[in-house]
């Protein structure tokens, strides 16, 4: 079964305020520390970027460029769009501590749909409204979803038709399948495998990659 890698580097960083998947770690630009590891796993790798930046980001031979739309959904549609492999499977850059092993069991789909990687949370959840807590949550069956997430391609795109159609926007890809009936599975992931969202992320993944911890 062929399997393609769709890389997502095609943010604008607004909570931080700049493309922060482009910015160096230890002397390498962050979407470069997941790009290394998806070539390492599957044969054909996408790297979606901002059209403007087509041109001016350096990726390894073998590698495909595809423009990014306006919002996280928008680019992952078109990264799908240019390939043909059975399955895809989506990672956030911004996510460089993400494993070879991640990306392998998510592309094993079994009898799912898609698989995603997650982990179960540890904290208390409440559900808040302004500044007053409603409730304590049950966590028992909690999870916190990550990237990578792998898909049948067919059913990635017709989802991304559907929900294009109503207008409806996911804040991750299995949402989409969750939302028209797809059978969804989950990966153990790690707590390490953290995203970049905000300034204090920054300095926590320097010690992290610059030190080359094992998650």
């Amino acid at each position: 079964m062929s399997v393609a890698c769709v890389i997502l580097a095609a943010g604008e960083g607004r909570r931080v305020g700049f493309r922060k998947q482009f910015m160096e770690i230890c002397g390498k630009p962050l979407y470069m520390y997941s790009l290394e590891k998806a070539l390492k796993v599957f044969d054909e790798v996408l790297l979606v970027v901002p059209e403007d930046s087509l041109e001016r980001v350096p990726v390894p031979e073998g590698v495909k460029k595809v423009a990014g739309g306006k919002e996280r959904q928008d680019s992952v549609l078109n990264g799908i769009l240019e390939t043909e492999a059975e399955v895809v499977v989506i990672h956030d850059a911004v996510r460089p501590l993400a494993t070879e092993e991640m990306f392998r069991q998510v592309s094993s789909l079994g009898d799912y749909d898609g698989k995603v990687v997650a982990v179960p949370s540890r904290d208390t959840v409440k559900e808040v409204s302004g500044e007053s807590v409603l409730r304590t949550v049950d966590r028992t069956h909690i999870w916190l979803s990550q990237t990578p997430q792998g898909f049948k391609r067919k059913v990635l795109l017709e989802c991304h038709f559907r929900a294009r159609n109503e207008g409806f926007y996911g804040t991750d890809d299995a949402s989409l399948l969750e939302r028209y009936g797809y059978k969804v599975g989950v990966v153990l992931g790690s707590y390490w495998n953290i995203k970049l969202t905000y300034k204090e992320d920054i300095q926590f993944l320097e010690r992290l990659l610059c030190k080359d911890v094992q998650v």
